[in-house]
């Protein structure tokens, strides 16, 4: 059962933990992002360095045909409010692009075991990072892929967007986190 959202729309964040955060990735606007979450999964032992281009191409292989159905489904609900819509990503070949779009995501960093993908809107920006944490591996255990959704609300609509996506997304996040592990190179 996902947790409930943050009195059901997310609050600031106090100071000491916006900069904590703004520490995880060096980005100048980390701490604006008020709502966070991650998701973790084990990647095979011996996983080599990943090209954040490789990362996205199985983000985009990664999504089950049941999360294709619920994103339709907003998609038709959300279209009517004028907000922005698109596919899942679908599947491509070659290496992608700083810029390009990926579904209705862009491109916005691609790095070693880094990419980064968002889309701004009148309610809300969001972000997704998915990254390789090697630090386990450092302590003799497994690298982990981590699949962190950022969020900032920008007024009221925003805000009831996210309650109302909130149970879905976190669903989402965990089946893709581990979909996607299985996917990267072994």
């Amino acid at each position: 059962m996902p947790p409930a959202a943050p009195n059901s729309v997310p609050q600031a964040m106090p100071a000491p933990a916006k900069a904590a955060a703004a520490q995880a990735f060096p980005w100048p606007q980390a701490a604006d992002y008020v709502f966070r979450d991650e998701h973790r999964a084990p990647l095979s032992p011996g996983c080599g360095p990943l090209d954040g281009s490789d990362l996205l191409l199985a983000f985009a292989g990664s999504a089950p045909a049941w999360v294709d159905a619920l994103m339709a489904a907003r998609n038709q609900v959300v279209g009517r409010l004028g907000l922005k819509t698109g596919p899942m990503p679908a599947a491509l070949q070659g290496p992608l692009q700083v810029g390009q779009y990926l579904g209705m995501f862009q491109v916005r960093h691609l790095g070693p075991d880094l990419a980064l993908m968002g889309e701004d809107d009148s309610h809300l920006d969001f972000r997704i990072f998915v990254r390789v944490d090697r630090a386990t591996a450092l302590a003799g255990e497994v690298a982990e892929l981590v699949v962190s959704t950022w969020v900032r609300p920008h007024n009221w609509a925003g805000r009831a967007y996210l309650a109302m996506v909130w149970p879905f997304h976190w669903l989402i996040s965990k089946v893709m986190v581990r979909r996607l592990a299985q996917l990267l190179p072994r």
